[in-house]
């Protein structure tokens, strides 16, 4: 007979995490305990069993202060494939140590609800995934001109959901930077206020509800920390101590807020269940994969220096990681996640050319150290993903000296996009890419600037590429055959 106990639901998410054809990570936020009680804030979680309300599996996990509350949990021996229903809420308890109860005897009394599929097996032949960044907190074109719903970019994520509900099979939801804006409408500086950033930012209802329900990967772009981030804001000579210390403090503050918020229920965060090593991270950057697709989810932020000697957008450890993937598996499906745009280029020059060089185009050293790694060693099948730039449209480079090289570039932003945003002429197209006289802008499509998402569907060996409005109208659709 199951013991009903009486738990919250969880202030913030649940968050269906990185989750393989056999295990899931599951996420959420609890909450201070009251004043003076001296009690500690514990998470419990339930995974049902398939069709049932039998508790198959249940995990207790505690929720820290300096964590803001925040933990993730994981279960594993699930079936490839299936859809399982789950719980999750939150309690108070005076024992710091693990509550005595058994968790997967307990009946949970107002916990939050979500529901996942687990991933397809390796080897299967079909993937298909929602892609998009940036949910700008300003008003977009649509509002301005009173054609949209005033929703403050929470309409996008409804689009997906339908989609998901009509039976269109979407087995992941890729976040590429800019969940926050904290340097605008609240100009965070502290952990704290990085944290109510999150806050307001994961709890708007239709993100909360799509990111219950489908495996949702993200990685941090320049937003996460403030406008056009660099390292170098840590120990440029040019700046005060002064400026340096806040720097210092603002930087330690949103990186603390980003392993709570985005970080912890992804790959990069390791649990392997030896003592003194539960919780690995010494990296932000990550991989994983999905059916028949691997996935590099690059770290473009934390490791770049623009007045290193060439300027690195990663370190030479996250490049030789990313090679190794790469090499492991020439032939096979790849998405590369990079916040920001590979190719093409802004063509920007003057007081713009610092919105230029945040880019890739910034660091053409490294990324001809990459395309030149791809073409000499027969790297097939690669696809960049990235957001940033409030557009949307996908682009084919080739190479002048090998026939058989192609790589392309998938770009989905934003989610929730400004007024103001890129004309396309402002993107270089065609031509040799800037810095890379072996290698060609051939092909682009699919130019965006409303608020949208990008689904990728494969089946080999053509990725189809398809860009809806927030209303889940679509508005371009491209077959790329990335063998032809």
């Amino acid at each position: 007979m199951a013991i009903a106990l009486a738990v919250q639901p969880v202030t913030v998410g649940p968050i269906v995490g990185h989750t393989t054809d056999t295990t899931v990570r599951l996420w959420g936020r609890g909450a201070p305990a009251p004043s003076g009680s001296n009690q500690w804030c514990y998470g419990v979680a339930q995974v049902l069993e398939p069709g049932s309300t039998t508790v198959a599996q249940a995990r207790y996990f505690k929720l820290l202060p300096e964590d803001d509350y925040t933990g993730s949990v994981d279960f594993s021996g699930l079936a490839p494939g299936r859809a399982y229903a789950y719980r999750m809420g939150y309690f108070f308890s005076q024992a710091e140590a693990q509550p005595p109860l058994p968790s997967q005897a307990l009946e949970l009394k107002g916990a939050s609800a979500g529901a996942f599929r687990t991933m397809r097996p390796p080897g299967s032949s079909e993937i298909s995934f929602v892609v998009g960044s940036c949910r700008h907190p300003t008003p977009g074109l649509e509002e301005l001109l009173n054609t949209g719903l005033p929703d403050r970019g929470d309409r996008v994520y409804t689009s997906i959901l339908e989609q998901l509900e009509g039976g269109v099979a979407t087995d992941l939801l890729m976040m590429a930077g800019d969940q926050i804006y904290a340097d605008l409408a609240a100009n965070s500086q502290t952990f704290s206020q990085y944290c109510a950033n999150y806050q307001r930012s994961f709890t708007q209802p239709n993100l909360r509800r799509l990111m219950s329900r489908v495996p949702t990967y993200m990685t941090l772009d320049d937003h996460e920390i403030a406008d056009n981030w660099s390292m170098d804001r840590l120990n440029d000579p040019k700046l005060s101590e002064k400026k340096l210390a806040e720097n210092k403090r603002r930087f330690l503050a949103a990186l603390s807020a980003y392993r709570c918020y985005q970080v912890v229920h992804g790959p990069a965060l390791e649990r392997k269940g030896e003592a003194g090593a539960t919780n690995l991270l010494d990296h932000y950057w990550y991989t994983f994969q999905s059916g028949p697709a691997r996935f590099f989810v690059m770290d473009i932020r934390t490791e770049r220096y623009h007045r290193a000697q060439p300027p690195e957008l990663i370190s030479a450890r996250q490049m030789q990681a990313l090679q190794e993937w790469m090499r492991a598996d020439r032939g096979g499906l790849k998405f590369v996640v990079s916040a920001v745009p590979f190719f093409p280029d802004l063509k920007l020059g003057g007081w713009a050319m610092g919105e230029r060089n945040d880019k890739w185009a910034g660091f053409q050293h490294q990324r001809q150290h990459l395309l030149d790694f791809v073409r000499d060693n027969g790297v097939h099948r690669t696809v960049f993903l990235s957001g940033d730039v409030h557009v949307s449209f996908w682009s084919e480079l080739r190479s002048i000296s090998r026939p058989d090289f192609r790589v392309h570039s998938v770009i989905s932003s934003a989610f929730n996009a400004p007024a103001l945003n890129a004309p396309e002429f402002l993107f270089k197209h065609e031509g040799i890419l800037d810095g890379q006289a072996d290698y060609e802008l051939t092909r682009h499509g699919g130019y965006t600037r409303v608020s949208n998402f990008t689904r990728l569907s494969w089946k080999e060996p053509t990725l189809r590429v398809e860009i809806f409005d927030r209303k889940g109208k679509r508005l371009h659709e491209a077959s790329l055959n990335l063998d032809a």
